[in-house]
């Protein structure tokens, strides 16, 4: 059955890099809006968007995208009562390594780049779009390619972003989170460790699906866009026969 999904960015590219996965969703028949990073901490842009998920039957969130996209759903629920179906692509749901989570970027590291962001933003995107494509076989070309396509919102959004990277710890969120939920990451994400996975026993959901693709960077969504619109059409095939 067709679904109407709402497609978060991730930090930094804008949404134009996501229109390939966009149309590959459409081909099937879905609706797919896009939309970009925002402000979860502003309270005019958090209602936006949960006026924004009211009529979505799935709200698909990669990296930061993903984490907004959990913060969306669990909120959408706790003021109406209606569940919202989850997919996660290459999300972490706390970017900065904290006590009581490792799988994720050491502070030193983030606290670096994002001084580094601060100084010179533009050679900053350009690093960062390649390491987000690391660990491809094809990645030199994507990252050309994502230089050519990302429309980055403006910069006082981006630091915003970096906030949240820094700041958002949902773990606990992540790991009890019971409804329909679909979490993609790979093997050779440079960004979100692939060692992630070893806390799926913690899962409280019992309706979550957890896959790791092989071979493919944290830029798969952009990348890749026809295998990730598979591999979302496959879960809400078979979520949908649950």
């Amino acid at each position: 059955m067709p679904k109407k999904i709402l497609l978060i960015t991730g930090w930094s590219v804008g949404t134009a890099p996501l229109m390939p996965l966009q149309q590959a969703l459409q081909q099937v028949g879905h609706r797919v809006e896009l939309a970009d990073i925002f402000d979860w901490f502003d309270p005019t842009q958090k209602q936006q968007m949960l006026a924004c998920i009211a009529d979505v039957d799935v709200v698909i969130g990669w990296s930061l995208g993903g984490q907004l996209a959990l913060l969306l759903v669990d909120a959408y629920q706790q003021l109406t009562g209606q569940q919202k179906t989850l997919i996660n692509l290459a999300s972490n749901p706390c970017f900065v390594a904290q006590e009581n989570w490792s799988c994720a970027m050491p502070e030193t590291e983030f606290t670096q780049f994002f001084q580094a962001f601060q100084q010179n933003p533009q050679a900053t995107l350009k690093r960062f779009y390649l390491n987000i494509c690391r660990g491809d076989a094809q990645a030199k070309q994507h990252w050309l390619t994502l230089q050519n396509t990302a429309n980055p919102p403006e910069n006082e959004l981006l630091l915003q972003g970096l906030i949240l990277l820094q700041d958002l710890n949902l773990v606990d969120k992540w790991l009890q989170y019971a409804n329909s939920a679909c979490f993609i990451f790979t093997e050779q994400d440079a960004v979100v460790p692939y060692q992630i996975v070893q806390k799926v026993p913690d899962f409280s959901a019992k309706a979550a699906h957890i896959t790791m693709l092989p071979e493919l960077s944290h830029a798969f969504p952009v990348t890749h866009p026809v295998l990730a619109a598979e591999q979302i059409c496959q879960f809400l095939t078979e979520a949908s026969f649950a």
